[in-house]
């Protein structure tokens, strides 16, 4: 649960009341941005920014900045056990009653947008390897009801039509307010059933508790229901990239049954924030750093944040022979189908400070030899300037080794 790890944190609390739709104002005027804070909103508590920096999901873990990225690469899957000692408060069903925030005036209504969806195939069994989990933004329509952004062709899309095709609906839960390292598992791109797993290995082990037939980590709220075949309009909703993502027809999700703990934290992710970037994009990096590693030496990769996370990496390596920067440049766009952009630079370049990788630029690289562009790929949806197709483009900004002397810097 989220309040098992306030005594991490050092969360700023606020007690003055605020509206739902004023939370992302007080957050801007007061410089919270990347500041884990606890606000009462219509007399409930909402929590934000509590994976808010790469720094914290360290602190998390208990490792340092620069091994992160070899660690998510080379952690392994944990143990999950199985509970049935269920013990939140059951509620009577007003999603209403819930702080669930209007972000940006110009949003379609108001959005869950830290809820884990947690589901399995109609007809498996429940175990926790047959269990997706992943997070949608959902927005509000109903005391009862909410209408889910599904992305073809990802697991819960998929679980969804499986279900739609058999003439079910696909039942679910939606957890809020859990373990930041749960939202992070459940934000990582995995195989199908492993996000428990991964989870666990994070957190150095996790308990699942079960409520009918479902699986649920612990959780501040948790609502049971199901993906239907009604669809509804969604959004306006503004994504990662700060602008408006377009509005579709999506499944509308019936609650039937709510349970709170006592007191309960509801949490939040701000759209665009620091937190949505490093939620969206820091679980690419260990997928680039595998990828890499298969056609050079690499040593960490960085999702930049004026990329969003999410467009442009920082690729680092010990280069061994020419060649290798380019190589790096194509396994890493392959790798990350929304990458547009990939930098390559040497083990002696801190890809933490920009300043110094716009160094590398500045005396490693040649236009004419070092850049590569790949013409009408497939891009992000999320990108306001791409038709469907995007150029990417790669910098190899490492030395020439066969006048590696001439790129020796004065210390």
């Amino acid at each position: 649960m989220i309040r098992n790890v306030l005594k991490f944190l050092d969360v700023k609390v606020f007690e003055d009341e605020i509206r739902h739709y004023e939370v992302v104002d007080f957050i801007r005027e007061n410089k919270l941005e990347r500041t884990p804070v606890i606000l009462n909103v219509e007399g409930s508590k909402v929590a934000k920014n509590f994976v808010c920096s790469r720094e914290m999901l360290c602190m998390y873990l208990g490792i340092k900045r620069e091994e992160l990225c070899s660690y998510l690469a080379n952690l392994n899957y944990g143990n999950v056990k199985v509970f049935n000692d269920f013990q939140l408060k059951e509620v009577d069903v007003n999603l209403e009653e819930l702080p669930i925030l209007k972000y940006y005036r110009g949003d379609g209504g108001r959005y869950i947008t830290a809820g884990v969806v947690i589901a399995k195939h109609v007809d498996a069994d429940v175990k926790p390897e047959n269990f997706n989990a992943s997070i949608h933004r959902m927005m509000l329509i109903g005391r009862d009801k909410l209408v889910a952004r599904l992305v073809e062709p990802r697991h819960t899309y998929l679980l969804w039509r499986d279900a739609v095709e058999k003439g079910k609906d696909l039942k679910v839960a939606i957890v809020i307010g859990v373990h930041p390292l749960f939202l992070f598992a459940s934000a990582t791109r995995l195989p199908f059933g492993k996000e428990f797993e991964y989870a666990s290995a994070l957190m150095g082990g996790l308990k699942v508790y079960r409520i009918e037939d479902l699986l649920i980590p612990p959780s501040e709220i948790v609502l049971i229901g199901r993906i239907t075949n009604k669809l509804e309009r969604e959004g306006p909703f503004v994504d990662i990239t700060g602008t408006y993502d377009k509005v579709r027809m999506q499944p509308i999700v019936e609650i039937d049954r709510m349970f709170t703990s006592e007191d309960f934290i509801y949490y939040s992710i701000t759209p665009a924030s620091y937190e949505h970037m490093v939620l969206m994009g820091i679980p690419y990096e260990p997928v680039i750093y595998r990828a890499v590693s298969n056609v050079c030496k690499v040593k960490n990769v960085l999702m930049t944040t004026g990329g969003r996370c999410y467009f442009h990496a920082i690729v680092q390596i010990e280069k061994v022979t020419e060649g290798d920067g380019k190589n790096a440049i194509i396994a890493a766009l392959s790798a990350n189908p929304s990458l547009k952009g990939v930098i390559v630079v040497d083990d002696d370049i801190d890809i933490y400070n920009f300043e110094d990788v716009e160094y590398a630029i500045a005396t490693r690289f040649q236009a004419d030899r070092d850049l590569v562009v790949i013409e009408g790929a497939r891009g992000s949806s999320l990108d306001p300037s791409s038709d469907g197709k995007t150029a990417k483009w790669g910098i190899d900004a490492t030395k020439y080794l066969d006048r590696v002397e001439d790129f020796e810097r004065v210390t």
